[in-house]
């Protein structure tokens, strides 16, 4: 009976011999490699999907909110301010689209992320719109302009216009902020706020100069009356969401590349020679 551990033990002995002999051939395997990539020798290589670099440098398409109309943005993406902001956008290797949103909308969007940012603002937003980041570089200078059919009407200074009716759209800030009127009618596009000066329900309409100029082509106002000088100039910029806080020095960069080497002016240059 004492012989029968004995036995026990010699197989089980056994079946660890049987198993060394099948793990050192793949122990030693592991050691040539590894001494072999020691010495200098190239490991294989590691297969990395194609596009996966890319997709670290470029991101997806974004799209942007506007409010503004013809000129600057057109159905076909084609306006001044379009082709400034895809050619801005090709240079960080992005495809960028702008979609037309009320003014108000189109900034709620933006800070809530439905969209992922607005193509066109006066600086400062962030205060009131916590969730975007101003891209530092101007897209472009707006001259804010008051316009009238009247003859009789005057206005150089914001305080000037507390004498008339005034209409505006909804949602620009720098009106909201500084008109002080004796009426005033908010619409939500520019055609209605021409037509609603054309038919005299207003006596003056506060738009940017060149859109003015381009409305008044369109609707055939003749008489139209740019008063001077415009109430405001300003530098108008980019809006990203915060979630593409990383493309906003990127973005930055390419407006002034864009500047320094002539390809913005060759953008802008037609639209200001109409």
């Amino acid at each position: 009976m004492a012989f029968a551990p004995m036995k026990r033990l010699r197989a089980i002995l056994r079946g660890v011999a049987r198993g060394m002999s099948r793990v050192m051939p793949c122990a030693l395997l592991l050691c040539v490699a590894a001494s072999g990539a020691s010495a200098g020798q190239a490991a294989p290589p590691v297969s990395v999907p194609a596009n996966s670099a890319q997709s670290a440098s470029a991101p997806s398409a974004l799209t942007l909110a506007t409010t503004i109309s013809p000129p600057l943005s057109e159905p076909g993406q084609n306006g001044m301010l379009d082709l400034i902001i895809k050619a801005a956008f090709a240079r960080i290797g992005a495809d960028v689209s702008l979609q037309q949103l009320p003014s108000e909308r189109g900034l709620v969007m933006a800070d809530s992320g439905q969209v992922d940012g607005d193509g066109n603002r006066i600086s400062g937003l962030q205060a009131s719109y916590p969730n975007l980041l101003q891209v530092p570089e101007s897209n472009m200078t707006y001259e804010f302009t008051a316009f009238t059919l009247r003859p009789d009407v005057n206005v150089r200074h914001w305080d000037d216009l507390r004498h008339y009716t005034v209409g505006y759209i909804i949602g620009w800030k720098i009106y909201d902020e500084n008109v002080h009127a004796s009426s005033t009618v908010k619409v939500a596009t520019p055609e209605n706020l021409f037509a609603l000066l054309r038919a005299g329900r207003v006596d003056v309409a506060l738009y940017y100069r060149l859109g003015g100029l381009y409305y008044a082509r369109k609707l055939g106002l003749t008489n139209l009356r740019v008063l001077e000088p415009p109430l405001a100039r300003r530098e108008m910029y980019m809006y990203l969401n915060i979630r593409h806080a990383d493309l906003v020095p990127r973005l930055t960069d390419a407006l002034r590349g864009m500047k320094k080497d002539g390809s913005y002016e060759r953008i802008v240059a037609p639209f200001l020679n109409r």
